[in-house]
């Protein structure tokens, strides 16, 4: 029996609310399937070993691939993660990235490179999110008869 629980990946809001010049592009929100131990709401599963084995993986390299992804289109954006006094992780902006000229479109590129890499990422995950997604509306259905 496997309680499993689900997520939404949706990039960082900060600093795209920022950078007037930066079209973020929609529909990059993407469901996430886990495991948990929490069970109040959440549907109990049978599921194999293989099964416990590959849906945990497959989750953990799929969000693997969309924080690469967010974070190479950050740098690509000037935007830096560095360590300072008193704080593990602070974000700067680097504003020389601002000043060369053509930065609309490199910023386009930039994000028609991220949008590739995590439709890609998704369509690996999407064989194991399909699967888990039959489960749980067989596992709903089986609840709604035996309730019924």
């Amino acid at each position: 029996m496997t309680l499993i629980a689900h997520r939404t990946f949706r990039l960082a809001p900060k600093p795209w609310d920022r950078l007037t010049w930066v079209r973020v592009p929609d529909g990059l929100e993407f469901r996430i399937y886990e495991f948990t131990t929490v069970a109040w709401g959440r549907p109990d599963l049978d599921t194999t070993p293989d099964e416990e084995a590959r849906w945990p993986q497959a989750a953990v390299v799929f969000e693997q691939e969309l924080r690469a992804a967010q974070s190479n289109v950050r740098w690509e954006h000037g935007i830096r993660t560095v360590s300072r006094f008193m704080a593990d992780h602070v974000t700067i902006r680097r504003w020389r990235y601002d000043l060369i000229p053509g930065r609309k479109a490199r910023s386009r590129r930039s994000w028609e490179r991220c949008v590739a890499r995590m439709r890609a990422a998704e369509e690996v995950y999407r064989p194991v999110r399909e699967e888990i997604e039959a489960r749980l509306a067989a596992h709903a259905a089986a609840a709604g008869e035996g309730t019924g």
